[in-house]
């Protein structure tokens, strides 16, 4: 992975902008990890990105309110950080029961992949009315991909 990179960018809370950013975010961690041979990692983490960002649409703010997702992405040698924040109707994570993977159903596991696929994952609702998403990714690469783009 290239050393120190960070960018924000803000964005409305909107489903339609999903695609563009998940293809942005696809790209942008190819570029970052030298597009080495860390597919299921990518897949992984654009599915994190995609749940937390359809939350903030469909929960957050939900369809009677309309609001801006902040989304600030880290990136070190071993690591990618995404920073999510909004504004809207913040939660308690402790208050969602976990999935019933036995008799599934529409929706319900936003939550629960995002902590299965990533390596850290922390969420606070802040007094002045933030809501603060942080998912992090360890990322390792292997010295026979890194060896074989040279």
């Amino acid at each position: 992975m290239r050393s120190n990179f960070s960018l924000k960018i803000e964005v409305p809370a909107k489903i339609f902008m999903l695609r563009p950013l998940g293809f942005f975010v696809r790209s942008l961690i190819e570029q970052l990890t030298d597009n080495c041979d860390a597919s299921e990692v990518i897949d992984r983490v654009e599915l994190a990105f995609s749940e937390a960002f359809t939350n903030i649409c469909r929960h957050a703010y939900g369809v009677t309110r309309e609001g801006p997702a902040i989304i600030e992405i880290k990136a070190s040698d071993d690591q990618l950080t995404f920073v999510f924040t909004d504004f809207g109707q913040g939660f308690n994570p402790e208050n969602v029961a976990p999935p019933n993977l036995d008799e599934p159903r529409e929706g319900g596991l936003g939550l629960w992949l995002m902590k299965q696929v990533m390596d850290e994952y922390t969420y606070q609702s802040e007094p002045d009315g933030r809501n603060v998403l942080t998912l992090k990714k360890n990322i390792t690469r292997s010295r026979a991909a890194s060896s074989e783009k040279t």
